[in-house]
C-alpha cells in the first residue's frame, strides 16, 4: 500500500477530531519516512523525495478557498483537504470545482478526503498514467515498422464488366 492509500484509509476518531486526524497522519507520514515541518499549513510533512500538505476544513465556500492557497502556497508534492459530509458545505466534486476553477495547480496532486464516507477524489494524478502509457506506446512503435510493406498494383478500370442501359436494374457478369 503506498502512502496516498495509507492516508485514505485512516479512520475518523471518535473524539478530538483535529488533533487525532493530524496525530494519525503524522503517524503515517513517518512510516514512510516524512518528517513533521513548521508551515503556513496545518500539517506539513517532508522527506528527500518530496513534500505533503494537509488541510482540515468544515467551514463555508471562502474558508475552502482560503486552505486551498494554504496548500498551494506551500509548494508540496502532494496536497490533502480533508473535509466531511456531515458538514453539508460542499461535496467532494463542487471542492474539486472550486479548485480547478479558482487555481492554476500546475504538477501538483491533490487528495480530497470525507472522512465520513472514507471517500476520495485524486486531482491531477492522470498524468502519471498518461506519461505510463505514453512510454508503452513508444516501445510498441519502436517494434512497429514505420513504412508498410509497398501494396501491389491494381488494373485501372473496373474488376467485373457491367451489363445494362441508363435507367434500368444492371447486372453484373
Amino acid at each position: 500500500m503506498d502512502f496516498v492509500d495509507r492516508i485514505m484509509a485512516v479512520k475518523k476518531p471518535a473524539i478530538n477530531l483535529m488533533n487525532d486526524l493530524l496525530f494519525s497522519y503524522t503517524l503515517v507520514g513517518r512510516d514512510f519516512g516524512y518528517e513533521p515541518l513548521k508551515g503556513e499549513c496545518m500539517l506539513l510533512l517532508h522527506k528527500h523525495e518530496g513534500t505533503a500538505a494537509f488541510e482540515i476544513q468544515f467551514g463555508n465556500r471562502a474558508e475552502y478557498i482560503n486552505s486551498m492557497r494554504k496548500l498551494l502556497n506551500n509548494k508540496a508534492d502532494i496536497c490533502f483537504f480533508v473535509t466531511s459530509a456531515r458538514a453539508h458545505t460542499m461535496r467532494l466534486e463542487d471542492a474539486r470545482f472550486l479548485l480547478l476553477k479558482n487555481f492554476n495547480i500546475g504538477k501538483q496532486k491533490f487528495v480530497l478526503i470525507d472522512i465520513e464516507t472514507n471517500r476520495a477524489l485524486k486531482v491531477n494524478f492522470e498524468w502519471d498514467k498518461f506519461a505510463s502509457g505514453m512510454e508503452g506506446k513508444q516501445q510498441q512503435k519502436q517494434d512497429t515498422p514505420l513504412f508498410r510493406a509497398p501494396q501491389p498494383q491494381r488494373q485501372k478500370g473496373r474488376h467485373k464488366q457491367i451489363f445494362g442501359y441508363r435507367g434500368e436494374h444492371k447486372e453484373q457478369d
